[in-house]
């Protein structure tokens, strides 16, 4: 059983080269994406057509990623690590929080730190590499009510899915409370032993970009991150969007249902439907 706070098997912290989108991702592309997460008391330089993290009083942002040991002796060999006082990057464990708040972390995750002199390489101040140099991040969604039918998801933009998992939230329900244009919308509350059905997709921020703007993100909803889980228990942090200041509940309408129901295909039916 995984407990917060306690690895059993090796997660890696990726901030470069290593990233979605970047030339060295392939070693990764057969690994689990956990989520994008933040590591602190480091600080991100330019070191040419690569960055580096050393020691510091900033963040890095970055992805995490499930490896098994195998992978992590690759890694060790792509990043010059071989547990020398002079190799170029050391290989530490740091606590990674995948929201804003710190409430979802790992610990003992690895990440490689630069091991050479930094003089005169410009600071990366938010420390996100991939907006330094201007490439779209990969998220992990949340997927729940109309926005598990594909239908509503091309009407809304979302076209470029590089995987959608059957996932599911523990412990909330679906209720219809937020006024739109099919009477009232799903929302997600709090519920001991609920479940919310739905699904994982991995898109860049382009594509979120194009839901916020559909669901009015910072007016009807906002986004905040959850923890689900894949039918083998492993765990995602994933943003999703909820209305955490509406209450109330109402009946939603049959269309609405209708494509919530299409969109979950048997996969299993929401708490509050």
């Amino acid at each position: 059983m995984w407990i917060r706070g306690v690895v059993d098997i090796p997660y890696i912290f990726v901030y470069g080269s290593l990233r979605f989108g970047f030339e060295l991702n392939h070693f990764l592309k057969n690994s689990r994406f956990v989520g994008l997460g933040l590591v602190e008391g480091y600080k991100m330089y330019d070191l040419g057509s690569y960055p580096g993290v050393v020691r510091g009083d900033s963040v890095v942002h970055g992805e995490v990623y499930e490896i098994n040991d195998e992978l992590l002796n690759v890694l060790d060999e792509v990043e010059d690590y071989r547990g020398s006082p002079d190799d170029l990057y050391i290989r530490e464990k740091v606590r990674v929080y995948f929201d804003d708040k710190r409430k979802y972390y790992l610990d003992n995750v690895y990440i490689y730190v630069y091991n050479q002199d930094i003089t005169g390489r410009d600071v990366i101040v938010d420390g996100d590499y991939s907006k330094y140099v201007g490439t779209s991040a990969i998220f992990n969604y949340f997927a729940y009510a109309e926005n598990t039918n594909d239908e509503i998801l091309k009407a809304r933009g979302v076209t470029k899915i590089f995987k959608k998992i059957p996932v599911y939230l523990p412990d909330y329900k679906i209720v219809f409370n937020v006024e739109c244009k099919w009477g009232y919308c799903a929302n997600l509350t709090k519920y001991e032993n609920g479940r919310v059905c739905g699904y994982l997709l991995m898109i860049l921020e382009d594509e979120l970009n194009l839901l916020d703007s559909a669901e009015k993100h910072l007016v009807r909803y906002i986004r905040e991150v959850f923890k689900v889980y894949d039918n083998n228990g492993k765990e995602y942090y994933a943003c999703a969007y909820v209305a955490p200041n509406i209450s109330g509940e109402h009946n939603p309408t049959d269309e609405y249902k209708r494509y919530i129901l299409e969109g979950l295909k048997g996969h299993c039916i929401s708490s509050g439907l």
